[in-house]
């Protein structure tokens, strides 16, 4: 299993001048918990929907005023899509991050998140259920 196959295919993105209350509205109406920071094709960086609490609001800021460029993440690691999945779930919990952006000569394709693993995970646990219960149906009708 490839990044490719299990990766978010339309990543949400955000300028790096919008404000943080922009930001956060746009987590909340696309139900993510990350934006990716572009100017144009660039990857500048990465915000989530904790960097907003506890950078922004936590701190007494003003989210109106404050802009994501001021808090964003700028040492942003990404990966190709045709890393193995399972290398890409280490590198995640190597970098204690929850989200790998995903990009071909430097353009974003998609984002890898731990719940695209998850999920992933979820659906192959299921299937192997399945198929062992077709199995043990198949034996006991013998």
């Amino acid at each position: 299993m490839i990044v490719k196959d299990i990766m978010t295919r339309k990543p949400v993105s955000i300028s790096p001048g919008a404000s943080t209350k922009e930001a956060a509205n746009l987590m909340k109406k696309k139900k993510v918990g990350s934006l990716l920071v572009i100017d144009g094709e660039e990857l500048l960086g990465i915000v989530t929907d904790r960097m907003v609490a506890v950078e922004v609001v936590a701190a007494g800021l003003d989210v109106e005023k404050t802009k994501v460029r001021d808090f964003m993440y700028e040492s942003v690691v990404s990966v190709p899509p045709e890393m193995e999945a399972a290398k890409a779930a280490k590198l995640l919990e190597e970098l204690e991050i929850r989200y790998l952006p995903v990009t071909v000569k430097g353009k974003v394709v998609g984002i890898l998140s731990v719940s695209d693993i998850a999920n992933f995970a979820k659906d192959f646990i299921d299937c192997i259920l399945i198929e062992l219960g077709a199995r043990v149906m198949k034996r006991r009708e013998k």
